[in-house]
C-alpha cells in the first residue's frame, strides 16, 4: 500500500537519488583528497631528493678535502669516530630534508640487506616495499613509492647510487603516517553525512510540496472520474484547479471537457434507453433478448405475462417450458437459420415466436432477439372468416338446392296439377327471396366495411317511426296471438340519424321478438330518453338465448340454434346489420336475455339536441 502511492514514491525515489549522488559524491572526493594527499606527499619527497643529493655530495667534499677520512663503508673508516660524525651529519640532513619527526613521519637509510647504516639493525620490511624497492632500483627515477593500503603508511624509497660508499647501494626510506588523512577523511564523512541529511530533509520538503501538488489534482481527478464511473458527472471546479502547473491545469481542462462530452453522451443514451423502454413498454408484442450464454437480459412486461415468466432466466428454461423444441446455437451460428418463427397455443393463445439472431460493431454473434406476437384475435377472426365462407356456402347452398330440385321436378314431370305446379312455384319463389335477402344483406354488410354506405341523416321523431313499425307488424303478430304493445314514457326528443336506418333496426329487432316468441306470447316496446339520447327498449317473452351465446350474438352468421334459425328462414346477419347501423349513427344496443324467461333489448339514439351542441 505504501508504495502505491505516487506522492510516497516520488519522495523515496528522489530522497535516494539524492542520497545516492551525495554519497558517491562523497566517495569521489575523499578518493580523490587521499590520492591528492598521497601524490602531494611524493612529490614532496622527489622535490627534497635533489636537495639531499646536494648535501651528500657537499659533505662528501667536504670530507675529502679536509682529508679527515675515507668514506668506504664496506672496508671501514680509518677513523672510527670521523665515519660516525660523517653518517650522523647525514642522518641530520636526512631529518631536516625529508621532515622527519616523531609523530607523522619517520624514516631511515639502509644498506641492500635493510640494516640501518648506523645502528646495524634489520627491519622488517613489507612484501610491497621490497617489491617497490626492486622497481626503484631498475628505474630511471631511482625512486619508487607505496600506499599500503592495509597498513598506517605511505612509502617512499629513493636509491643513493655510490654516493656514500662507492661500491654499495644504500635506500632512503620514508613513511608517512596516514593518521592525518584519516582525521580530515572521518571530518569529511561527517561533513557529508550532515550534507546529506541537510540535503534529503530539504528534499524531502521539496518533493513533498512537488509531488502533492502533482498528486493532489490526481486524486481531485481519480475521485471525480470514480464519480463518473458511479454515474454521477461531476467538474473539477477552479477553487481545485487553482495553484496547478500549466500541465496539470490543461490536464484538468481536458479532463472537464470528456466529463462533459460523457455528460452528453449519457444523456443522449439516457434519452435513447428511456424511448426504447417507453416502445417496448407500451409495444402489443412482447419482446425477449438473450446473450450468448443463453441468459435473459431484457424481457418486456406484455413478454412476461404473454409466457408467464416468474423465475425462468434462461433460454432452455423458458422454451422447454413452452416445449418449444428449437436450438439457440443453431439460430446464432448456421447462416441459413437467420430466423425462425414458431406458432404455438399458450394458456388459450396463439402465439407467434420470431427468434433472430442480432449481432456487435463487428458482426459478431452478440445474442438473440425473440419477438412474440399475439395472434389471438387474428386465429379467431381466421376461423370466423372460414365459419363465415361455410355458414355463406350453405345458406346459399340450401336454396339452390331446393330451387334447382323442383325446377326439375317441373320440367320432368309434365303432368302435374296445377296445384303441385303452384306449390312449387311457391317454394321456388321463397327460396329465391331467402337467396336475395342473404345477397341483399352480404351486400349491406360490405359497405359496412369499405365505408361506403351513405347516410342520409335528418332530425325525425322517434315516437313516431316506432309506433308505424309496430303497426306494421301487429298483423304478422296476431297470426300467432301474439300481443305487441307500444308505450311512450316520456317527453322524447327528437333524434338525428338515419331515418331508414333505424327503422330497420327496431324492425329487425320487432321481428325477431315475434319469430322467437311463442304463440300467445306478450311484446311491450317502450319509447323514452334518458341524458341526451332516446332510446326504444323492446321487451319480450320468448325462448331466451343462453348466457355463454350472448357476447356472440353480434357476429356475423352467429346463430343460438342454427337448426331452428334456418328453419325460421334466419341468416344470422340482422344483428350485425342493426349493430352496423345503430354504431354509425352514433348510438347503441345492448341485449339482456335469460333463457325461457325472454329477451330485452335497448337501442339508443342520440337526440337532435345533442347534435346540434356537438356541431356547434
Amino acid at each position: 500500500m505504501f508504495f502505491k502511492s505516487l506522492q510516497l514514491r516520488l519522495i523515496v525515489i528522489f530522497s535516494i537519488l539524492i542520497s545516492v549522488i551525495l554519497l558517491g559524491m562523497g566517495i569521489i572526493s575523499m578518493v580523490k583528497i587521499e590520492e591528492i594527499y598521497y601524490k602531494g606527499f611524493i612529490e614532496e619527497m622527489v622535490n627534497t631528493i635533489a636537495g639531499f643529493g646536494l648535501n651528500i655530495k657537499t659533505i662528501k667534499l667536504e670530507a675529502d678535502q679536509n682529508q679527515m677520512f675515507d668514506i668506504n663503508l664496506i672496508q671501514g673508516p680509518k677513523q672510527e669516530k670521523d665515519y660516525k660524525q660523517v653518517i650522523e651529519k647525514i642522518y641530520d640532513n636526512f631529518t631536516i630534508y625529508f621532515s622527519i619527526n616523531s609523530k607523522s613521519r619517520s624514516g631511515m637509510i639502509v644498506d641492500e640487506e635493510f640494516k640501518d647504516i648506523i645502528t646495524g639493525e634489520k627491519y622488517d620490511i613489507k612484501e610491497g616495499v621490497i617489491e617497490a624497492i626492486k622497481n626503484a632500483g631498475e628505474k630511471k627515477e631511482a625512486y619508487a613509492s607505496y600506499n599500503d593500503e592495509k597498513g598506517d603508511y605511505y612509502w617512499f624509497i629513493y636509491v643513493i647510487d655510490e654516493e656514500i660508499s662507492d661500491n654499495e647501494k644504500h635506500y632512503i626510506i620514508v613513511m608517512q603516517s596516514k593518521d592525518y588523512i584519516k582525521r580530515e577523511m572521518t571530518q569529511i564523512r561527517l561533513i557529508f553525512v550532515g550534507m546529506i541529511l541537510i540535503m534529503v530533509a530539504v528534499t524531502l520538503i521539496i518533493i513533498g510540496i512537488i509531488a502533492r501538488d502533482i498528486t493532489k489534482p490526481i486524486e481531485v481527478l481519480t475521485n471525480k472520474a470514480e464519480m463518473i464511473a458511479e454515474g454521477n458527472i461531476s467538474y473539477i471546479t477552479l477553487s481545485e484547479k487553482k495553484a496547478v502547473g500549466y500541465e496539470i491545469s490543461k490536464l484538468i481542462d481536458t479532463f472537464n471537457l470528456m466529463a462533459s462530452q460523457i455528460q452528453n453522451s449519457m444523456n443522449e443514451i439516457s434519452t435513447e434507453k428511456s424511448k426504447l423502454e417507453t416502445i417496448l413498454m407500451h409495444l402489443t408484442d412482447g419482446v425477449l433478448a438473450f446473450n450468448l450464454n443463453g441468459r435473459l437480459v431484457h424481457a418486456n412486461l406484455i413478454a412476461k405475462k404473454m409466457l408467464g415468466i416468474k423465475e425462468e432466466r434462461t433460454f432452455e428454461d423458458i422454451f422447454k417450458k413452452l416445449k418449444i423444441d428449437i436450438n439457440m446455437e443453431k439460430i446464432i451460428y448456421l447462416e441459413d437459420w437467420t430466423s425462425s418463427e414458431e406458432m404455438i397455443n399458450v394458456n388459450d393463445k396463439v402465439l407467434n415466436f420470431f427468434f433472430a439472431p442480432f449481432r456487435d460493431e463487428k458482426e459478431r454473434p452478440n445474442g438473440i432477439v425473440v419477438v412474440i406476437q399475439d395472434m389471438t384475435k387474428q386465429a379467431k377472426l381466421d376461423d370466423m372468416r372460414k365459419e363465415f365462407v361455410a355458414n355463406v356456402s350453405h345458406e346459399l347452398k340450401t336454396p339452390i338446392t331446393s330451387i334447382k330440385t323442383y325446377s326439375e321436378t317441373l320440367l320432368d314431370q309434365e303432368e302435374l296439377d296445377e296445384e303441385s305446379k303452384k306449390k312449387f312455384l311457391g317454394v321456388i319463389l321463397t327460396e329465391a327471396n331467402r337467396m336475395t335477402r342473404l345477397v341483399s344483406d352480404l351486400l349491406q354488410l360490405t359497405k359496412f366495411d369499405y365505408k361506403k354506405v351513405a347516410w342520409n341523416r335528418i332530425r325525425f321523431d322517434i315516437k313516431e317511426l316506432t309506433k308505424q313499425v309496430c303497426d306494421k307488424h301487429k298483423i304478422q303478430a296476431e297470426k300467432k296471438g301474439q300481443l305487441v304493445e307500444c308505450y311512450v314514457t316520456s317527453n322524447v326528443p327528437d333524434v338525428y340519424g338515419d331515418r331508414d336506418g333505424i327503422e330497420q333496426v327496431i324492425t329487425n329487432i320487432l321481428t325477431n321478438s315475434i319469430k322467437y316468441t311463442p304463440e300467445n306470447g306478450s311484446i311491450k316496446v317502450y319509447v323514452g330518453a334518458v341524458h341526451d339520447d332516446a332510446y326504444i327498449k323492446i321487451i319480450d317473452n320468448g325462448i331466451g338465448i343462453p348466457k355463454e351465446d350472448l357476447p356472440r350474438v353480434f357476429e356475423r352468421f352467429y346463430r343460438v340454434d342454427k337448426a331452428r334459425s334456418r328453419e325460421m328462414g334466419g341468416t344470422g346477419l340482422g344483428l350485425p346489420i342493426a349493430k352496423e347501423i345503430i354504431e354509425e349513427n352514433g348510438g347503441s344496443i345492448d341485449i339482456k336475455s335469460e333463457v325461457g324467461k325472454g329477451t330485452e333489448v335497448v337501442i339508443k339514439v342520440p337526440t337532435f339536441k345533442e347534435k346540434i351542441s356537438k356541431d356547434n
